[in-house]
């Protein structure tokens, strides 16, 4: 039985080809950056982020990640998606292709 990877350079060589001459043009500011698989939210929580959003926070040594509606995000944070209130989350991870790009994750540091 053949098992086609879920993500990585083995499931998109080209992409990822792409991505590391970019993060070979770029060494100082790809350090601030990874590349993270979805399969774990799209295909076993079923994660839908047009509806909703993570939200990531540090709690000791922990970084602690919940999912909530995009509508009960803004509720509790205001207008919230990334303001410059300095206790504001603010946006760390997109997903989408340019210019449609979308916040999937906040983050309160």
């Amino acid at each position: 039985m053949t098992h086609k990877a879920r993500c990585g350079p083995e499931r998109d060589p080209e992409f990822f080809r792409e991505l590391d001459a970019v993060f070979a043009k770029h060494p100082g500011t790809s350090r601030r950056y990874s590349v993270r698989c979805l399969a774990v939210e799209a295909e076993v929580l079923k994660v839908d982020f047009t509806k909703q959003v993570g939200l990531s926070r540090i709690e000791g040594d922990r970084i602690v990640a919940e999912l909530r509606s995009r509508d009960a995000f803004g509720n509790d944070f205001g207008n919230g998606f990334g303001n410059d209130g300095e206790d504001e989350p603010r946006c760390c991870e997109w997903i989408g292709e340019s210019p449609n790009q979308t916040c999937a994750v906040y983050c309160k540091v």
